[in-house]
This record gives structure tokens, C-alpha cells and sequence, in this order.
């Protein structure tokens, strides 16, 4: 794994020593312009200079052939060609050139020449531009070694720079690092850079939800058990009843009994099983656009022989065509639930409607019954778990509405209780509509 500050610091250490090339390349190509003009200077001041001097020498200056050890090279030719004049002898020498100045390139490297006619001579000043760009790179040399010791400075200064800026992150990871696995409270965000605080922010975004889960889970898991207890203890209160039966109509009435606790364990077991996958915190499936009318027909069907067994007449209202964008199976649960609720808590032969409305951007669905109904004082608290109004049947398990609006919850959508005109509960869902289409005619009651 890559360190970051070792990353950081490299990378500034590099756009320093870049830095210190750029000056140096400045400093040489200044330096260079500098030397080529005095030293064109020089060479025309010394050809000047040696216009009125009566040169005559036949046995030229003898000096080592080394090809670095010179500055200027001074040559004189008489009109008709002849050289009178060498200031050094030297292997390979610019010959006469045209008069002013010009550069030409020889096998031991270019060379600037000046050369200026006098009366019956012309004098020649030649330079080697090695010389030249020795001189430059000198220059430049004195003029950057300083900045060395100022890189050396700023490197350590980088190297503190990122190890301050990082301090927070590794607080950060120190704190995560040293906490146990419930321990979820938000990292602290102090002395974090902004450019640091979206991603603080988001991990404590990220420590709530798995907070809010882990609490919802051992809620789940206590509710769970404790209303599993009750069941079970009956279960086996009836079980020792039934061995303690001493005729055939004891027996079969212990048995008649043992069965209905069977089917209340069952019912719950199956609603805590639907609670937990719908609960928000679960994985959830890609959503896709549902027809909601499908939805209460598979519901609708669904109930139809418990609605049968209770001669209560399940019809339809105002139907119209809707879709939305989630879950069939979450969809067709939330249906079944309140329609089973709503068979479950109303008289025999009584009546219960559903109905699917359109209200602009949204959809309503719509469940009355003819039933008791809920007071006012308690149509919040029937959405927590576990809750039964007092007085109810026992046979409930207090989870229906709950996983109700847990669902609706997850496709965005809000549950309200009121009064409904059969005189029982109205249960109203309104969900944000994918796709619309004017009213259609109601299908066939389902029972």
C-alpha cells in the first residue's frame, strides 16, 4: 500500500528540483545572451585596436594545440591573401571569412568571428563558443547554487506541511482503530481541512445508519423474543393439558386448542420474518415500475378466503390505474396486510372497500371497513410494534401496521388512519406516482 505522504513529499520534492532546473536553464540562457554580447564587444574593440599596428611576423606565437586552453585567437592576412599574423597555433583555424561578424562550424567545434579591412590588411578575431558557454554555465552556476540550500529548506518544510496536514486523518484512524465494534459514535471533526470534512462527514453519516440498524436489530431481536415467549409457554401449558386429558372430548378439545396456538405461533413467526426484510435497513432490490393495481388484485385474492370464512363483502371503489416505482412483493404485502386487518377487525357480514385514487403527482389507496375502528388517541401508536389496541381480539400479533408502514416508508409513500364512511378505520397511502392514466372501470369484488 502506497503512503500518501511519502507520495505527497516526492511529488513536491520534484516539482522543487523542477523548479531549480527552470531557474537554472533561465540563468544559463541570460547568462549566455550576456557572454555573446560582451564578448562580441571585446572581439570588435580588439580589432579596432590592432587597425594602426604594423604587424610583421614570420614565426607565429608557438602555443600547445589544446583545443580549451584560449580565449581569443587574433589573425591578420595582407590584401593578397597571405597571413602575417597568428596570436596562436592552433591545429584546425577559421580561415578568412567575410568582414563583420558571422560563426562557422569546424571539425573541433563553432567558432564566432569578427574581421574588420584596414588599408592593405585585414584583421580577424576568432572566439571558440565553448568558451562562451563555459563562461555562461558559470555564471548561471553562481547565480544558482543558493537556491540549493533554499530546496533543501523547502523540501523540509513540504515534508512538515503534509505531515500536518495529514495529522487529522491519522487521528481519525487511531480513533476508529481503538474502538470496539458497538462502539459507533461520530469521529470528531475538529482541525479537519475542508477538503477532508465531506469525507468525515460522510463516515459519520455512514456510523449513524449502521447505528440506527444495529438498534433497530436488537429492538427487533428483544421484541422478538419477547413476544415469542408467550406463544410458546402456551403451547406448552396446552400440551400439558392434553396429557393430562382423561376422555375422547377433553383430548380433542386440548387438540382443538393446540392448533390455534400453532397457527398464532405460525402467523407471528411468518410477520416477523416479512418485518425483518422489509425493514429499511435490509438490502433492498433495484426498484422497478409496478402496476399498484396488480398489486391489490394479488392482495385481494390473497384474502378472499379468510374474507369468505367471515361472510364479509370485500368490493372495490374508485379504481384507477396507477404506477409507481418499487417492490411488487413489498407492494403486495402492504396491500394484503391492511385488507387482512381490515377483514380481521369487522363484524361478520360486514363490509370492506379499497379503492385507488389520483391526486395530481400521487396516488391514493384507500382501505375501509366497517368495523370498530380506532379512536383517535391511538392511531399513532398502532404503528409500533407489537402494539394491539386494548380490547382487540388476541389473536393479533400487533405487526401488521407496522410492517405497513415500514414498506410505505420505503417507497416514499405516507400512511394516515381517519373514519370511514361504512363507519369503521380508513387507512390512506399515498404514493408518488412513476405513470398515470385516466380512471378504468373496477374489477370484479373479490369476494
Amino acid at each position: 500500500m502506497q503512503s500518501l505522504r511519502i507520495r505527497l513529499i516526492l511529488l513536491l520534492g520534484a516539482a522543487i528540483m523542477i523548479a531549480a532546473g527552470v531557474q537554472f536553464a533561465a540563468s544559463f540562457r541570460e547568462a549566455m545572451q550576456k557572454a555573446n554580447s560582451l564578448f562580441d564587444y571585446h572581439m570588435e574593440q580588439m580589432a579596432l585596436a590592432l587597425q594602426d599596428s604594423a604587424v610583421q611576423q614570420s614565426d607565429w606565437y608557438k602555443a600547445p594545440s589544446d583545443d580549451n586552453d584560449f580565449d581569443f585567437v587574433i589573425q591578420i592576412w595582407t590584401d593578397d591573401g597571405v597571413r602575417v599574423y597568428q596570436s596562436r597555433a592552433y591545429r584546425s583555424l577559421p580561415e578568412r571569412g567575410s568582414l563583420g561578424y558571422s560563426t562557422v562550424t569546424l571539425d573541433n567545434g563553432d567558432w564566432r568571428i569578427y574581421a574588420v579591412h584596414r588599408e592593405t590588411r585585414v584583421i580577424q578575431v576568432a572566439q571558440k563558443m565553448d568558451s562562451r558557454r563555459d563562461r555562461a554555465i558559470s555564471l548561471a552556476w553562481h547565480s544558482v547554487w543558493p537556491v540549493l540550500p533554499v530546496s533543501l529548506l523547502l523540501f523540509v518544510a513540504a515534508w512538515w506541511v503534509v505531515t500536518s496536514a495529514l495529522e487529522p486523518l491519522n487521528r481519525i484512524g487511531q480513533d476508529l482503530a481503538n474502538r470496539h465494534a458497538g462502539e459507533l459514535a461520530p469521529v470528531s471533526d475538529k482541525g479537519v481541512p475542508k477538503e477532508v470534512s465531506l469525507l468525515v462527514a460522510e463516515l459519520n453519516s455512514l456510523l449513524a445508519r449502521m447505528a440506527w440498524a444495529l438498534h433497530s436489530q436488537q429492538r427487533f431481536v428483544a421484541d422478538a423474543a419477547h413476544e415469542l415467549r408467550s406463544p410458546l409457554t402456551a403451547l406448552k401449558l396446552q400440551v400439558q393439558t392434553l396429557a393430562r386429558a382423561k376422555d375422547e372430548t377433553a383430548r380433542n378439545q386440548g387438540i382443538g386448542r393446540l392448533l390455534g396456538g400453532v397457527d398464532r405461533a405460525s402467523r407471528l413467526v411468518e410477520q416477523l420474518l416479512v418485518l425483518a426484510r422489509q425493514d429499511p435497513s435490509a438490502e433492498a432490490e433495484e426498484p422497478e415500475v409496478v402496476s399498484l393495481n396488480s398489486c391489490v388484485a394479488l392482495a385481494a385474492n390473497d384474502v378472499a378466503p379468510f374474507a369468505q370464512s367471515r361472510h364479509i363483502d370485500v368490493g372495490y371503489g374508485e379504481f384507477a390505474e396507477a404506477e409507481i416505482r418499487g417492490d411488487a412483493e413489498g407492494l403486495r404485502i402492504l396491500v394484503r396486510n391492511l385488507l387482512d386487518n381490515a377483514v380481521r377487525y369487522t363484524p361478520e357480514h360486514g363490509q370492506v372497500r379499497v379503492g385507488l385514487a389520483l391526486d395530481g403527482s400521487t396516488a391514493r389507496l384507500l382501505v375501509e371497513d366497517s368495523g370498530a375502528g380506532i379512536i383517535a388517541e391511538n392511531r399513532e401508536r398502532v404503528f409500533d410494534r407489537f402494539y394491539r389496541v386494548p380490547g382487540t381480539s388476541p389473536n393479533g400479533s400487533g405487526l401488521g401496521l407496522a410492517i405497513v408502514k415500514t414498506i410505505a416508508e420505503r417507497h416514499g409513500a405516507e400512511v394516515e388512519l381517519g373514519s370511514s364512511a361504512l363507519g369503521g378505520l380508513l387507512v390512506t397511502v399515498t404514493f408518488p406516482l412513476e405513470a398515470a392514466a385516466p380512471s378504468i372501470p373496477a374489477p370484479a369484488a373479490a369476494a
